[in-house]
Formats: structure tokens, sequence, C-alpha cells
């Protein structure tokens, strides 16, 4: 039966792809970070460009994980943001402009969580990579965003992006995203399915 052999052969591929993604994360070097966990025991940290198809398609990519997680183990599996804005106007780590918006866009979602609206302004960012400038990423913080103030908040907000470019760089990331899992390291977007597994074998194996 070929459908059965099929599938044999692809929950062999499954198997093999947990094993292997086992062993990666119980063999890795975890770096401490010092970012609080609030108790969860999944604490991943991405650092993130608004401007960055990886990024932007990782975001779309794992949401459906986090909030299966939110439901099944609540509490449990946290994400924090951390801005790294692949932009030599911000980022003195970057000898090039790669990425022209990335500065204004970083400080616009910091704003817009203020106004509760962070969520919606991500999504628009992620879905507008292309015509992303300063000019579009102000008119959209103030537009979908509900941000009043961005020119008088920029240099200061611009400040504590900064900080996170500063961490971003003693913890060596070089290219965005950059994800730490319970402190392993993972640089790019992984396949949806391995993050679940990551996710998985972290809740399975608990830190101390």
């Amino acid at each position: 039966n070929g459908g059965a052999a099929a599938t044999a052969a692809a929950a062999g591929e499954a198997a093999q792809g947990q094993s292997e993604l086992d062993r990666f994360m119980a063999t890795s070097i975890r770096l401490p970070l010092v970012v609080p966990a609030d108790g969860a025991k999944v604490l991943i940290v991405k650092f993130n460009d608004y401007q960055c198809p990886a990024c932007g398609q990782s975001y779309q990519a794992y949401k459906p994980i986090f909030e299966k997680y939110a439901k099944s183990n609540p509490g449990e599996v946290k994400l924090v943001l951390k801005d790294y804005p692949l932009s030599n106007k911000c980022n003195a780590n970057m000898t090039t402009e790669l990425h022209s918006g990335a500065c204004e866009a970083a400080v616009a979602v910091r704003l817009a969580k203020l106004q509760g609206k962070a969520e919606a302004l991500e999504e628009w960012l992620y879905t507008h990579q292309a015509e992303m400038n300063p000019d579009t990423v102000r008119k959209a913080a103030r537009e979908v965003g509900g941000v009043n103030d961005f020119d008088e908040k920029f240099a200061s907000t611009l400040e504590s992006v900064k900080s996170d470019i500063a961490y971003g760089k003693q913890l060596a990331v070089r290219s965005t995203p950059t994800f730490f899992i319970n402190g392993v390291k993972v640089e790019g977007a992984m396949a949806p399915q391995f993050f679940d597994l990551a996710i998985q074998y972290e809740l399975k194996h608990p830190r101390q």
C-alpha cells in the first residue's frame, strides 16, 4: 500500500527530525540572558528587524504556535522581542544601510504599545516591508498605531532601541531574526515544526 508506506516514511522523517532537534537542544551551549522569564518554563528572545523578510515570515509562521501554547500551557512559554534594526542610522554595528525604515519602525512599535496598538502596527509593518521608509513608517505609526507624538518622542525612544542593539552585540547577534530559546542561540528562522519541537523539548526538560 503506497499510501501507508508514504505515511510511514513521513513518520520516520518526523521522528528523525525530532531526535536531531532534541540532540541539538541537549548539547548546545546555553547563554545566560538578563531577561526576566516571569515564571515561564520556556523563554524565547527574538532579535528582530521589522523590515527583514525572514522576521516577518517567522512572525506569521510562529504566531499559531505561540497561541497554541498560550491555551495548552498558559504562562509557560514567553516571547520577548528585542530590536536589532539592520540600519547604520541607529545600529553602530552595521556598516551599510540595509533597511531604511527599520530604526523608525522599532521606535513606532514601542510608541504604539503605549496606545495598546503595537500588534496592529506590527502586522502592518510586516505586510508592507517593500514600501517601508521613514515617511511611510511615520504615517503608519499615526494612522495604524495611534501615535501622535512620534517626532517628540523619537530621540528618547531610540535610546531604548539602542540598548537592545548593544545587548544584541554582547550576545554576538549578527543577523535577524536571531532567537534564543532558553539561552540556545538559533540564527535565522527554524521551520515551524522544528520551532514547535524545540518548545516541546524545553517544556519536557525544565531548567533549574
